[in-house]
């Protein structure tokens, strides 16, 4: 059985499936998507042997499927297109605001370390999650440099995806995903492979970590709070109520004064009143209010 010979899906079934990956993952497919997941579950089907739709579907919503099974094809139903520093605006939001917030500290206790919790959501293969740790790096020794003072940071890279966080844990990339890195920079932060490769170097990886978990979890896992939360590109899957209630679960990881920054447009007529919008038009970025 190919991809190629798979029978048409009624609008019927497309409701059911739809409705089971909201359940199941958040993620919302429009009908024009339709074609995307009758090809993700063709390769399922044939890979299990099985030749209907409604045969795959009871076996999932019943749990008859491993979480493995269940994760590979939540695996190919998303887009894990990223690269490093993909979204400078709002890097530079990020690196400013830690920035203010570690020399404020400073002033007010000299003697007390700063520390920095950042969490990526959505982190993909782990580009992003090094992005940050890279340039936070930069800011400590930027930091040591000015005003002889040590910041410290860890940042907490969280995806679905377990393909995808193999490649993050192992932190090794092509050359052509390190195309926007500064060539300083790459220098400095990745050691160079055999056939064109780059790995991050290991000061960074020990600053990083990640983990596996489903957006929907976010009660459940991952029970601290958080300077930095960084979520950018993650929203466009869901549909706009379940937009409201993330970004609403993301607030209250915040630490009081902490930065919660979103892909730019993926949130429209927000309100929240423990957050206020931060002034700039290039992202869209809300701090929580400090209650310290």
């Amino acid at each position: 059985m190919t991809a190629f010979n798979m029978p048409d899906m009624d609008s019927e079934q497309f409701v059911l499936w739809q409705a089971l990956l909201e359940k199941r993952t958040g993620l919302w497919l429009p009908e024009s998507r339709k074609a995307f997941l009758i090809a993700a579950l063709s390769r399922h089907m044939r890979d299990k042997e099985i030749s209907d739709y409604n045969e795959l579907y009871t076996k999932l919503a019943s749990g008859a499927v491993s979480v493995l099974d269940w994760a590979s094809l939540v695996d190919s139903l998303t887009v894990h297109e990223t690269c490093f520093y993909r979204e400078t605006p709002s890097l530079k939001v990020v690196t400013s605001y830690c920035r203010n917030r570690a020399l404020e500290k400073f002033q007010s206790a000299p003697d007390k370390p700063q520390h920095f919790q950042i969490w990526s959501v959505g982190c993909s293969t782990g580009e992003e999650a090094y992005t940050l740790a890279i340039e936070m790096d930069k800011l400590n020794l930027g930091l040591k440099e000015a005003c002889g003072k040590t910041v410290y940071f860890g940042v907490a890279g969280v995806d679905i995806s377990y393909p995808s966080l193999a490649v993050a844990r192992e932190g090794i990339y092509a050359a052509r995903q390190l195309d926007f890195v500064p060539q300083v920079t790459k220098n400095v932060y990745f050691n160079r492979l055999a056939d064109e490769h780059y790995q991050i170097k290991d000061n960074i990886r020990q600053r990083t970590c990640f983990i596996q978990s489903n957006i929907l979890e976010l009660n459940s896992k991952l029970k601290q709070e958080y300077d930095v939360i960084y979520c950018q590109n993650v929203l466009i899957y869901f549909k706009q109520d379940r937009k409201q209630k993330v970004v609403e679960q993301l607030a209250t990881r915040l630490k009081p004064g902490g930065l919660l920054v979103l892909g730019h447009g993926e949130v429209t007529h927000f309100e929240n009143h423990e957050l206020t919008r931060v002034d700039n038009k290039h992202c869209l970025a809300y701090l929580r209010k400090d209650n310290t």
